[in-house]
């Protein structure tokens, strides 16, 4: 009986032992059994998805567009065009000279009290004016200066640079005075009864002579030094009414 006792009382120990285990509980968030999903594809930045959405389908960064290009607004003026548009509307400031062909290329502007008009001369070591370019008729230089700037700056500018005219600067003859010391030319020049004479410090003065004759001017404007040659240029005020200046070819000794 005492036996029987004992095996019952070791039995019931036993069964505690042998019930359903619990599943363990793993912590959250760590251990090695933690399933593992399967990774997703793996994602472009977010710059690069931006990107990629604002360009044209189609076109590789090397076919982006350039910025478009404004008109050339203020297109460099080669040397003649620029001697060119100085002639035909600098009143006198600068006027053009061939070396090769010696001719003076000047305008030569008309004015009476209501209208005007302006032409381009080409003047000859002989004084002579030849091959004149019309750049606008009274009436036209009023309402239509522009326009008929336009139309002879090309052809003039070609002309200029066939010939390979240079620009020569003026000098102002003040007004009201009889004499002007040039350095350029390392003496005075003086203005006299239509004439002009060169005068060098302890020498007596050298005339000028006015090729084509006398200068019918009753007072200087400017002169213009012509580099490496004998000649001078000269704009003067007409003796009679017309022309609002005009241009002489005068010959240093």
């Amino acid at each position: 009986m005492v036996r029987s006792l004992a095996s019952l009382a070791f039995v019931l120990a036993l069964l505690p032992a042998c019930g359903p285990a619990k599943e363990p509980v793993t912590p959250e968030g760590g251990g090695e059994s933690t399933t593992k999903e399967a990774a997703p594809e793996e994602s472009k930045p977010a710059e690069e998805t931006q990107a990629a959405e604002a360009k044209p389908a189609g076109e590789t960064p090397a076919e982006a567009k350039a910025p478009e290009r404004k008109p050339a607004e203020a297109k460099a003026l080669s040397e003649s065009e620029s001697l060119a548009k100085e002639i035909i509307k600098g009143g006198g400031r600068r006027i053009g000279w061939s070396a090769s062909k010696k001719l003076f290329v000047v305008p030569m502007e008309k004015r009476n009290e209501s209208t005007g008009s302006l032409e381009i001369h080409f003047f000859g070591e002989d004084g002579q004016s030849r091959d004149p370019m019309r750049v606008c008729q009274p009436g036209e230089c009023e309402e239509h200066l522009d326009e008929k700037v336009a139309e002879v700056l090309p052809k003039l500018a070609q002309k200029l640079e066939e010939g390979q005219f240079v620009a020569i600067r003026s000098i102002g003859w003040p007004d009201n005075r009889d004499e002007l010391d040039v350095s350029s030319l390392s003496m005075k020049l003086k203005w006299s009864k239509g004439k002009i004479e060169g005068v060098k410090e302890g020498q007596k003065p050298t005339p000028f002579t006015a090729a084509g004759g006398k200068l019918d001017i009753s007072a200087l404007k400017a002169i213009y030094i012509v580099p490496d040659s004998k000649l001078l240029g000269v704009f003067g005020t007409p003796s009679k009414p017309g022309f609002v200046q005009t241009f002489h070819v005068v010959k240093m000794p």
